[in-house]
Formats: structure tokens, sequence, C-alpha cells
């Protein structure tokens, strides 16, 4: 029997279509099957290019049409490269390529990285430039430790290093900051909120793609050069002892910090563009957890805060003026609302329609002013953090989360010192128990009773959302079947105006017998800022513009503010109608993230990320307001941080001295003279501002620091007599 051979048999697809030198130096052939591979591999490429076409003709994107024709010629490059067999006959020719093809990829990697972070490998200094590829061939070297092989360390850590870039692109996309290792504590919190954003692809990840896809097709090709054993052990050796003594250094000394090679603090979104995005992420890893302040004693804290307010009394101090309550104990409300921000902060915003005319409006019997936070565009618990502990996240490292980090076991905040009033105290928060690990936190804080989302919307209409894809039309739709004519829902998020429907209700269902406390997180507002036009009655839009300019980011932002405004003014007239003395404290927790361009527009600058402090505080900004429905005296702040405010707010309410615990009678004497301490900035009571590691309050901000480690930190030493 004679054999047969199938014409797409494995033989065949693996036979030589053709062999021919090159130049005498290369060989090249193809195969079938590579022919089918590479072509394959080719039309995903271009088809990847095609489907993001409006990607590259934006009009902020500069050379777009030549990198979508650059991008097409890229596909076809990396076509013939799969297509292709390159083979070197001559052995050391082979090897010295290998080499320099190996010490080359690390720059093509940085390219892709900081492709991602919207920033040219070439735009950075050549010392930059050394160190991000020495600490490149670090990660190369610890999986070439393991496997003596030159491929694998660019099949195996590349990936990585593109994840890491998209990740921060995304991040910086939706929250304005990077990605922070810190992150990673917050994930269930991202996964929760990601379904609101747009994650369609920009021309800088296209780029980056085809990045990823040369280094993966040319590392796959690398051969390892053959060597002796002495030579194989070496190398080895020399990359295990590398990095080994560069971890080590990094971690145990302070060497790289000397030199300059450590993390911006103040503004970690231009430490990652001036020197990179695996450079500032490995450095921020080294302050995850917090050590002791230098120079700390235990024994000295009682003796700091004495001395701070030694001679006062709370109602001398002087932003507030002494208040005749009707009551020692007022209900007390604070509401933190998601993302209340007054642009006009940043510049002159104009409209057709007013966004904020109720909270602009309200000053009788009203404390109004601006209030200084440390996050912008997400981080919503750091401000939740700060307000109700008193603690500046200047203490804590840039983009670290409070909740997910610190808050470990009981603490005594806002909550505590109310509770020794009597009050009865409740935590509201119309969104997902499980975000920031607020059901931990609060009980930590001791908090009677807390009411999240899940507790008046069933679980089966949040799975059957979920399972849609998170189709918002059918989240509406379902709850309006179980609400009707409630407008439950603006977007996928709980409204303010039902938010505040389940705040009264809770307020009308009290203990009688006890004054009334709560904190409510509101969501209406949060990012991203995406749904169609057709949600919005009565939208407000940005006139002013250059004819064609639209931003409907900041349009639709601006018209939640306007819901959030009447949503407001319906609380306060309800309370207004009650006989029980009530305060009611409202403020922004961060501002949004609209369109980048609007913001400099509005700021009067061209780039966000290397302004001086005066003005990037101004990002950092929300408006608060502490109103009572009896005659307290009314008040203009200009800046004051979110740390101060519960302080403020328990004096307002008419808490005496003898009443207010110790730690908050010295925050309300610190603020005459530090009005602001924020992860931004330090300003004092003349109006100067500074960066947080560069100002001549440096004392008085130490002895700041020592209280707050003791308070929260110092388990064993801890002097609870001060803060509650």
């Amino acid at each position: 029997m004679i054999p047969l051979t199938l014409p797409h048999s494995p033989t065949r697809l693996k036979t030589p279509l053709f062999s021919r030198p090159l130049w005498r130096i290369f060989h090249i052939s193809t195969t079938p099957l590579r022919l089918i591979c590479g072509g394959v591999f080719t039309l995903l490429a271009i088809l990847l290019v095609a489907v993001c076409t409006p990607a590259f003709i934006q009009p902020d994107v500069a050379q777009g049409p030549l990198l979508y024709g650059l991008c097409y010629g890229a596909c076809l490059v990396l076509g013939a490269l799969t297509c292709l067999r390159w083979q070197i006959p001559s052995p050391r020719l082979a090897c010295g390529i290998s080499l320099a093809v190996a010490l080359l990829l690390p720059i093509v990697a940085m390219t892709m990285v900081e492709t991602l972070n919207g920033v040219f490998t070439w735009d950075w200094t050549p010392r930059t430039l050394i160190v991000n590829y020495v600490l490149y061939w670090m990660f190369y070297g610890i999986v070439y430790v393991f496997t003596g092989s030159l491929k694998w360390p660019m099949l195996i850590v590349n990936p990585l290093f593109f994840l890491l870039g998209m990740t921060n692109y995304y991040v910086k996309t939706f929250r304005g900051t990077p990605f922070m290792p810190m992150d990673f504590f917050s994930i269930g919190t991202a996964l929760e909120v990601a379904p609101g954003y747009d994650f369609s692809f920009s021309h800088l990840q296209v780029i980056a793609i085809l990045l990823l896809a040369f280094i993966l097709v040319v590392g796959a090709r690398l051969r390892t050069p053959k060597t002796g054993i002495e030579l194989k052990i070496a190398s080895r050796v020399f990359f295990a002892t590398l990095s080994t003594a560069m971890i080590c250094v990094y971690l145990f000394t302070d060497l790289y910090a000397t030199v300059g090679l450590k993390p911006d603090y103040w503004n970690q979104a231009r430490g990652y563009q001036r020197t990179g995005v695996v450079l500032n992420f490995c450095l921020n890893t080294k302050y995850l957890f917090l050590s002791e302040p230098d120079g700390y004693d235990a024994d000295t804290i009682p003796t700091i805060i004495a001395d701070a307010i030694e001679g006062t009394t709370v109602d001398e101090s002087g932003l507030i003026p002494a208040v005749d309550a009707p009551t020692k104990t007022p209900n007390i409300i604070c509401v933190m609302n998601e993302s209340l921000a007054d642009l006009s902060v940043l510049g002159d915003v104009q409209t057709n329609i007013p966004y904020m005319p109720y909270l602009n409006s309200l000053t009788e019997n009203t404390v109004r002013g601006n209030l200084a936070v440390s996050v912008i565009g997400g981080g919503t618990s750091n401000s939740e953090f700060e307000f109700l502990t008193g603690t500046p996240m200047a203490f804590f490292p840039t983009g670290s989360n409070a909740y997910t980090l610190y808050i470990n076991d009981y603490t005594d905040t806002m909550v505590s010192a109310l509770e020794g009033q009597g009050y009865a105290s409740t935590a509201f928060h119309p969104y997902y128990a499980a975000g920031w690990n607020r059901v931990s936190v609060y009980n930590h804080f001791g908090f009677d009773r807390t009411r999240f989302m899940e507790d008046f919307i069933p679980t089966n209409i949040l799975h059957q959302y979920h399972a849609s894809g998170n189709s918002t039309a059918l989240l509406q739709q379902m709850v309006e079947d179980i609400y009707p004519g409630e407008q439950v829902m603006l977007r996928e998020f709980v409204s303010d105006k039902y938010n505040y429907k389940q705040l009264i209700e809770q307020y009308e269902s009290r203990d009688p017998s006890k004054p009334f406390f709560m904190f409510n997180v509101t969501m209406q507002n949060h990012g991203s800022y995406n749904a169609p036009k057709s949600e919005f009655d009565g939208a407000v839009e940005v006139t002013g513009l250059p004819e064609g300019t639209i931003y409907p980011k900041a349009n639709q932002f601006l018209s939640l503010m306007k819901y959030s405004d009447e949503a407001i003014a319906e609380l306060i007239a309800y309370f207004e109608q009650q006989e029980e003395p009530t305060v009611i404290c409202i403020f922004g927790d961060h501002q949004p993230i609209v369109e980048k361009e609007y913001v400099k527009s509005l700021l009067g600058v061209w780039d966000l990320y290397t302004i001086p402090v005066e003005i990037t505080q101004k990002r950092y900004t929300t408006p608060f307001v502490i109103w009572a429905n009896y005659d307290i005296p009314e008040q203009e702040i200009p800046l004051l941080s979110a740390n101060y405010l519960s302080s403020y707010v328990m004096k307002v309410a008419g808490m005496t001295e003898a009443e207010m615990p110790a730690y908050n009678q010295y925050l309300l004497k610190l603020s005459e003279t530090l009005p602001v301490v924020s992860g931004i900035c330090v300003m004092d009571s003349a109006g100067n501002i500074y960066e947080p590691d560069d100002h001549p309050y440096t004392e008085l901000l130490s002895d700041y620091e020592n209280v707050v480690y003791n308070h929260l930190f110092d388990k064993e030493k801890c002097h609870s007599e001060l803060y509650n």
C-alpha cells in the first residue's frame, strides 16, 4: 500500500516554502504554518488599529494621522517578524546580536510603559534613563537567575510591566492620581465602581499594545549564548547579587532617598511623569506601613496637648465664636456629599443656569467656607477619615488609604466623643457595605448602627444588575418597580434626594430619649460622568467657550451639582420645621475628574503636574456649611482642612471645654496657627501656603504627628483619656 500524505498534514505545514541567505549574514526562511500564524497575527493587529481609529483623530491627539499610519506600518512589521525565521550561521555573530537585542529591549519596554503614562523616554534626563534601565534589568535578572535564559525574562517580566502601565493608565484617567502599591488594598472597592467608567482604548494604549507585541515576538527569538558552566554560574550569581543588594539597600538604608530617589510625596503624578511608572511604584512600596516618628516619646503627649491649650478655653478659640445653644446636645447630622465641589474655586465658571444657587445663598445661622482635602477624583474614605478622626493625611504615605491599612482596632473619633455625651450614633452610606472596608471600620469607630444600600435594595436586584453587564437602565427599572415614583436612582447610584429621604426616615424612627448623631456619605455624584445626556432634565452646560468646544463630563458633573443643591434645599427645609435643635454639616470629599483641558483653562495653566502649590491647592478644595435650625453666629472661613471640621461641628453644637476631649481642644487651638494641614499643603493664619515638607512649622507639626501616632498606633502607651 502506498502511504498518502495529505496536503495540509503537519509535515507539509512545517515544510520550508523557501530558504534564502541575506547579505551573507542572515538566513531567512518560512513555512506554511509560520505564514498562517503571521497572517492571523497581522490581521488581528490591523483590526485593533482599525477599531480604534476614532482614538487617533481626537482634537487633543498631537500628530494623530501620522501615529495612525505608523501603527499600520508596525502591524506589517510584526507580521513579517512572525512569518519569517531569522537564522545567523555564525555562532559568535548570533551570540553578539542576541546580547545586543537583549540590551535594547528594556528601552522598548520602558517606552511601552511610559507611553501609557503619556511620557516618552527621550524626554527623561540621562540619569533617570539609566536608573530605570538598571531597575528593569534587576527584574529581568531575577527571572534569569532561575531560568538561565535571555528569552524567558523578556516573556515573563514585560507583560507584567505592561499590566502595571495599563492599570496606571486607567487609574490616572479615572481618579486623576497614579496607581500606587496601596491601591491593592482597595481593589474590592475599585471593582465595585469600575462598571461606571469608560474603558475604550486610546491611541496610547494601541501603541503600547503594539510595542508589547514587538517585545514578545523579538524576545521569543532570543538565544542564550552557549558558554561553559563557570560563566553560567557567574552570570547567575551576578544578577542574584545585584538584585539582592539593590533591594536590601533600598529597604534597610536611606541611600536611595539621599541621592534623590524617593517618591514625590506632594505630587505623585508629577513624580511618575518625571522619573517613571515602574521606578515610582517600587519606591512607594517602602512606605506601605508607618514607623514611629523620630523622637517619639509617649510620655510627652499629655504635655504637648496641655501646653497647646493652656490658658485658653474652647469658647475663646479664634474662628468660631461661642454658641449659646438651646440645648447642650442638639441633634447632629454630618453629610459627606460625594464629589460635592464648586468648580468656581478654579476660575471663572460660566454656565447657562446656576448649578448651586441654594448652597451659595445659605447664610442665616450658617458657618460656611472652603474645605482643604487631601484627595481628588477618588479616595473618598480618606476625607472621611480626616473628618472623623481629626488626623490629616499629611502624616501618611501619599496614596495610602487609612481605612484599609491602619484602622484595625477600636479608635476614638468624633463618634466616641459624642457617644460620651449620650448620643446614639448611626452611619449611613447608600452603596455596597464592602466598600473601603467600612463595615469593619465603622465597628472600630463604635457606631451603634450602620446602614448600607443592601438594607433597602434587595440583593437579588443587585445580582441581576451585575449579571446584565451592569445595565444602568435595567437597574433603574427594577428599583422603580419596588419604589414607584421615588426617584431612587440617578444613573447607577442612589440619588441625593432619596438618600435624604432615608436619612429623614431614620431620624423619625430614632430613640427620642437620646440625642441623634448621623454620619452620612452620599453616592449620587460619583464618577465617571459618561451617562447619556437624556438622563439629565434641565441640564447645566458650560458656556463662554470657543466655538465648537464642548466638555460633556463637566456638563454632566455640574448638572449633578444642581440635583445635589436641590436635594440639600429639601433636607434643610424639613429640619427648619423641626422643634428639636439640630445642627447639619455638609461638605464635599473631593473634586471630580472632568476634562483636563477645561480644568487647565479655568486655572490658566498649560500643565497640571508642574504648577505651584498655591494653584494645586485649588484642585483640592470643596465647600462646607454648618447650619442650625436655631440662632448661631454666622461665619465665613476662607480655608480650613478636613481634620479640623468635626471639632468645629462639635463647638458649633455647643459642646463646652468640659465636654470636649482634650484632643479636640488641641485641634481647635492648632487651627488658629495652621488652619490647613493636609496631604497637599500647609497654610498658616496669614494665608501663606507651603508644601508639606517645606515649611517653617516643623516643631509644631512634629508635635502634631507624635500626638496622632499615640492616638492611632501606640496601643501599649496610648493616652486614651485625651481622645475620649
